[in-house]
C-alpha cells in the first residue's frame, strides 16, 4: 500500500453525530440526559430509603421483644414471688393378703383336722431417695469420664507403638 491510500482523519474536521447534526439538537440531548441522570439519582435515593426502612422494619419486632422483656423483668422484680403450694397426696393403701395354709391330715386322724391361719408380712425395703444431680455435676462427671477414656487410649496407643518399634528389625 502506498501512503496515498491510507486515509487519516483530519484533526480539524468536526466530529459527525449520527442523530443530531445541529448545535441546538446536541444541547437538547445534553439537557435530556441531565434530566435522566437527575431522575435516576432520585430513584436511587428512594430505593436506598426503602432498603433502609426494610432493614429497620426487620429490627422493629426485635426491639419490641426487648421492650417486652424489660417490662417483664421490671414487673418480676417488683412483685414478690408467691410461694408454691404443696399438696400432699396419699397413695391408696393396699390390703395385705392373708395366707391360709391347710394341713393335711392322714386318713386315720380325720377327726383332728386343723386349720392354721398364717399372716405373711410382705414388706419391701423402701428405696432411699437418690439426691438429684445438678447439670454442673453431670457435666463434670461426663467430662472426667471422657478424660479418663482419652488417657487410657493414649496409654494403649503408646504401648502399641512401643511394642511395634521393639518388634521391627533394626539395621546396624
Amino acid at each position: 500500500m502506498s501512503e496515498q491510500e491510507i486515509i487519516t482523519p483530519d484533526e480539524n474536521q468536526q466530529k459527525k453525530y449520527l442523530r443530531n447534526y445541529t448545535d441546538e439538537g446536541r444541547e437538547k440531548q445534553k439537557i435530556h440526559l441531565e434530566t435522566i441522570r437527575k431522575k435516576a439519582m432520585e430513584k436511587k435515593r428512594e430505593l436506598k430509603e426503602i432498603t433502609l426502612k426494610a432493614k429497620l422494619m426487620k429490627l422493629e419486632p426485635k426491639l419490641e421483644l426487648a421492650k417486652q422483656y424489660d417490662e417483664y423483668v421490671n414487673q418480676k422484680n417488683k412483685q414478690p414471688e408467691p410461694e408454691p403450694k404443696v399438696l400432699y397426696v396419699q397413695k391408696p393403701v393396699k390390703e395385705k393378703k392373708k395366707k391360709i395354709i391347710y394341713k393335711e391330715v392322714e386318713e386315720e386322724e380325720e377327726e383332728e383336722e386343723e386349720e392354721e391361719i398364717v399372716y405373711v408380712k410382705t414388706t419391701k425395703p423402701k428405696p432411699k431417695p437418690k439426691p438429684k444431680e445438678t447439670l454442673d455435676q453431670t457435666l463434670y462427671k461426663s467430662s472426667t469420664e471422657q478424660l479418663h477414656l482419652r488417657a487410657v487410649e493414649e496409654r494403649i496407643r503408646h504401648n502399641l507403638t512401643g511394642w511395634h518399634s521393639a518388634l521391627m528389625p533394626r539395621e546396624y
